[in-house]
């Protein structure tokens, strides 16, 4: 089974050299059931700069909002649990690159 995954992954890496697709951004990851392969940022190109969780933190203390735990990245926003005026538990949502406040949602 192991060598199945193993041949399986150098095909892939083969057929990416042989059509030109792989550049230095590439990148070809081995999971038990099945092989990802993963295009990164161009050579030259800059990620984005996202705020860090401290920050996070930073903005929803300045609005007065009690919150729970640590602030973690869904769906492309920070999300850090607190509770609402009411005292219910709601989810804080934060702009990753800027730092705005985008909101509180309530789950019923």
């Amino acid at each position: 089974m192991r060598l199945k995954q193993i041949l399986s992954g150098a095909i892939a890496a083969a057929a990416l050299l042989v059509a030109g697709a792989a550049d230095a951004g590439t990148v070809i990851i081995e999971k038990k059931h099945r092989t990802i392969v993963e295009h990164h940022v161009p050579v030259g190109r800059m990620a984005p700069r996202y705020i860090g969780h401290d920050r996070v933190i930073e903005v929803v203390r300045g609005r007065h909002i009690r919150f729970v735990g640590r602030p973690y990245f869904y769906r492309g926003y920070y999300v850090l649990r607190c509770y609402d005026r009411v005292g219910r538990l709601a989810y804080c949502k934060i702009h990753p690159r800027t730092g705005a406040f985008l909101g509180i949602s309530v789950r019923l």
